[in-house]
């Protein structure tokens, strides 16, 4: 059985950047955690589950800053308060706000691993496919069911305030999300340049191997 040295010694340069992307990762997962609290706070309120929606555009006269500044334009959505929504679509509410931050986790804890996996000097290794396979799946994935769940949840909004049944996801509401699809197939390409990496330097390994042996 043969073992092939994986481990090479990372750059000055190589170490900076995983240094500092660690210490990024670390801020965006505080982050997360203040963004999820906050998301959640915002939306389920003492009389009902907040939630904006689009309304027939008009003028109207608000305050700013407190109400030390009065503004006139034209709204076209507002924020709404319903009461009495189903069961079904607090959860998929609920649903749709972990899954967002559980993909924001996913995200930075695999980004956090290659980074760890580089400062060690470790490059082309399957722990680092692993973590390309995870954060490309994530970002082409997670979009998508956040967007059903977030439409089950806006219809039941809608439903208990007798705006009617709601609607099915419309094909622009994918449209938003297309950059983090795109973002993640491209992420899946980098891993399969990895998994080729890891191939080639098997082969290297065994061809030095073969070579050792006819010396």
């Amino acid at each position: 059985m043969t073992t092939t040295n994986t481990t090479t010694r990372a750059t000055r340069s190589e170490t900076a950047d995983a240094i500092t992307v660690i210490l990024y990762a670390a801020a965006a997962l505080v982050t997360v955690a203040f963004a999820t609290i906050l998301r959640i706070a915002r939306t389920f309120r003492e009389t009902g589950i907040a939630w904006t929606i689009l309304i027939d555009q008009q003028p109207i006269s608000a305050t700013t800053d407190s109400g030390a500044i009065s503004i006139e334009g034209f709204a076209d959505e507002a924020m709404i308060i319903a009461s009495g929504v189903d069961t079904v679509s607090i959860v998929a509410i609920v649903a749709a706000i972990a899954l967002w931050a559980l993909a924001a986790l996913l995200v930075i804890a695999s980004v956090t691993l290659v980074a760890w996996n580089f400062l060690r000097g470790r490059f082309f290794v399957r722990a680092n496919v692993w973590a390309f396979n995870i954060i490309g799946w994530t970002l082409v994935g997670a979009p998508i069911l956040i967007v059903m769940l977030e439409t089950m949840g806006r219809n039941g909004v809608t439903s208990a305030l007798g705006l009617g049944d709601g609607e099915p996801v419309h094909l622009v509401e994918f449209w938003t999300i297309a950059p983090f699809f795109a973002t993640g197939v491209t992420v899946g390409l980098v891993a399969v340049a990895f998994r080729r990496g890891i191939r080639l330097q098997h082969e290297k390994a065994a061809l030095e191997k073969e070579t050792e042996g006819l010396v």
